[in-house]
């Protein structure tokens, strides 16, 4: 299995500079898990029914810890839930979901990893491994976004990631273009630009990441109220 989903939302959001990932909270969370399980649709092993995620027609296992775990779940649960229920139920585990694909991307070569100390306190940080590799994804989404090239499938999902992520931030400098970046990629989600091409299962899965992170937000707020 290919996670080309998770390795490009990966590159994507981290910061090149500092090993760090500049997407944060609930968008990383939510991300993550969105992408594993867009990967796992694009690869047929969950499929979608009117919302619902339900086993797909590849029963072989994916062969990579992560979605092994989560296809797992899926298929042993004694319940059928929806996009929803599954993105934000397995957004509980996003943290170690996280770990265990950094371990898989470096050792694909897609990230280099580096191994560092704060008061003897150890953590690693992450950078990609290819040199341009991240600012080639950058230049292709753009073109998508902004000059109307054709996508593919999988380039699909990660625009709705761009999208429900707010990541648009990462595609571009502070200014005009930014802007236009965010107002056109706006414009293509909501208007289906690509509905042609584009699967339910696409659209379906990046409606439920936004809502997850639009219902976190919203708890985590009245919360906040509710303490002051």
């Amino acid at each position: 299995m290919d996670p080309k989903v998770v390795e490009q939302f990966i590159c994507l959001s981290l910061n090149p500079d500092s090993g760090r990932y500049a997407v944060l909270g609930n968008y990383l969370t939510y991300g993550i898990t969105g992408a594993m399980l867009m990967d796992l649709a694009l690869n047929e092993k969950i499929k979608i029914k009117d919302r619902y995620i339900l086993e797909g027609d590849d029963r072989s296992r994916p062969g990579i810890s992560s979605y092994d775990r989560m296809l797992e779940k899926i298929t042993d649960s004694n319940r059928t839930r929806t996009i929803k229920k599954w993105v934000q139920k397995s957004g509980r585990r996003s943290s170690w979901y996280r770990k265990e694909l950094q371990k898989h991307l470096v050792e694909k070569g897609i990230l280099r990893q580096e191994s560092k100390r704060f008061i003897g306190i150890p953590y690693k940080l992450h950078y990609p491994a290819k040199p341009g590799y991240r600012k080639t994804l950058i230049k292709r989404y753009k073109e998508i976004i902004l000059y109307g090239k054709e996508p593919e499938e999988h380039e699909i999902m990660v625009l709705g990631l761009i999208y429900a992520c707010k990541m648009h931030k990462l595609l571009s400098g502070i200014g005009p273009e930014r802007r236009k970046i965010r107002k056109k990629l706006v414009e293509l989600i909501k208007d289906n630009a690509f509905a042609k091409d584009i699967s339910k299962t696409i659209i379906e899965m990046q409606a439920a990441i936004t809502a997850s992170i639009a219902a976190t937000a919203a708890v985590s707020a009245a919360a906040s109220s509710a303490s002051h």
